[in-house]
């Protein structure tokens, strides 16, 4: 039976990957959910113009070959001898007429080689995800942490490493846990956080606008009262080339299709984009998908608008673009840190939502917060993940039943780096004074990054 788990191929022994691969290539049938074989393909990694690349040949046709990026693969799954690569960035292959858009395409390899072709694609592609049925003779990482239906491995938890890029996972489930533990209760109910999924579903199947979108998305929010027009704050997390996060805050839509007179500054609908890249991209792709998605679910939610009414309130969409002035990141791989980061603070702020991109942000915090936060969450996974171990429950929700273990996650998740205060500067010593303190150098200690208080304190155990 295909497991909903996802699975991590384990490689570490293998010592390099084959050159190459023979597989059988199945298409989709346009407007079908069947497959169509192409032929025997095979498959090499090339470097083209900085990236990498899967190169993939007819082995019938000189010619006929196309190059898939391994940056827009997201997520393999092992169906019986069949591998289904799912890409999020649609692509033309143009192997026939008939062809569009490509989600996604399948090899199937001789049922010999299964293994080591599942070896050498996850060595190719180790950012995905993979999932389904897995041949005995290759491992799996268990998942050690759920939470709201999120699913940490051993894997995950070792991106909380210094210079280590984030994955959505490990996004989902500290952004989950952000809100659960550290949102004030009145701010609860108006604010919502989306998957790091939605965007990416809410653009693919080449969709060319949100409205068109809004059908990939249209069962995510029912849950939710009013859906995401209900919200007075949606946050979106945002994927740019599968090497960067940002952050999208959706303030006040529903002010822009149902405006009832005068709005306070704070209370102007409004996206503000929250960036911590020197360079950002452009985001006018992004911001006018999630206009055209909004101004679809509002016409969703009022099937008894005429036309014209649907005209107007087109025409009354006014949400306002900002780029918010927020603190930068000083390298190239804690864009996922400092979305949380954001996110905390806006948590934590009695004035911040509500001026969100009115006025300058820089002052948050630095990039000395970041490393801090990243050190603690990786603190707060161990514990969480020994916790788990101790009382053989992996549920996150049920674990923080015990109050001691929530102030630690609170703490962990709100604390601020130490300062030094001008009484422990250093001070000059002579030669003499220098020499004698060498000669007694204090053990190193073993409690760095441990919370200061009592309601963080672990043993060495890992227990609370």
């Amino acid at each position: 039976m295909a497991s909903d788990l996802a699975i991590c191929i384990d490689s570490d022994d293998e010592e390099q990957a084959p050159n190459g691969l023979l597989c059988q290539l199945l298409l989709p049938q346009p407007k079908s959910e069947s497959r169509r074989a192409v032929g025997d393909v095979s498959i090499v990694q090339v470097q083209s113009s900085g990236q990498t690349e899967l190169s993939i040949s007819w082995a019938e046709d000189e010619d006929g070959r196309v190059t898939v990026p391994t940056r827009v693969v997201s997520h393999m799954t092992v169906n019986s001898a069949t591998i289904v690569l799912k890409l999020q960035e649609p692509m033309s292959w143009k192997v026939s007429p008939e062809d569009g858009l490509l989600e996604d395409f399948a090899l199937v390899p001789k049922e010999t080689e299964l293994p080591s072709v599942l070896s050498t694609l996850r060595w190719w592609l180790p950012h995905v995800v993979v999932q389904g049925e897995l041949p005995q003779q290759l491992g799996v990482d268990p998942v050690v942490l759920r939470y709201e239906g999120i699913s940490l491995t051993a894997r995950d938890i070792e991106l909380l490493a210094d210079e280590q890029c984030l994955n959505d996972s490990v996004l989902d489930f500290f952004l989950k846990l952000a809100v659960d533990t550290v949102a004030p209760e009145h701010l609860k109910g108006d604010l919502y956080v989306a998957s790091t999924f939605f965007f990416q579903k809410l653009t693919s199947g080449g969709v060319e606008n949100g409205e068109a979108g809004w059908q990939n998305v249209r069962r995510w929010t029912r849950a939710l009262p009013g859906g995401l027009l209900g919200q007075r704050f949606v946050v979106i997390p945002i994927n740019e080339q599968n090497i960067h996060w940002w952050l999208a805050v959706i303030c006040h839509a529903r002010r822009a299709l149902e405006p009832d007179g005068e709005t306070m500054l704070g209370e102007a609908p409004r996206i503000v984009c929250l960036d911590s890249a020197i360079e950002p991209l452009l985001k006018g792709r992004v911001v006018a998908f999630l206009r055209g998605y909004l101004w679809k679910e509002w016409c969703e939610r009022h099937p008894n608008a005429t036309a014209f009414d649907e005209d107007k309130v087109a025409g009354q969409l006014n949400l306002k673009a900002l780029a918010a002035d927020v603190p930068k990141q000083a390298n190239s791989f804690d864009c996922g840190i400092f979305i949380i980061e954001y996110l905390l603070h806006l948590l934590r702020s009695k004035t911040a939502l509500a001026g969100l991109g009115l006025a300058a942000h820089k002052h948050w915090f630095g990039q000395a917060s970041v490393s801090h936060r990243r050190k603690r969450l990786k603190w707060l996974a161990t514990l969480l993940q020994s916790q788990a171990q101790r009382f053989g429950e992996t549920d996150v929700r049920r674990l923080l039943q015990d109050p001691r273990l929530r102030a630690a996650v609170v703490l962990a998740l709100t604390d601020h780096p130490k300062k030094a205060s001008p009484s422990t500067a250093p001070k000059l010593k002579r030669p003499s004074e220098a020499a004698s303190e060498r000669k007694k150098k204090p053990r190193p200690g073993c409690t760095e990054g441990l919370a200061p208080s009592r309601a963080g304190r672990v043993d060495k155990r890992g227990r609370l």
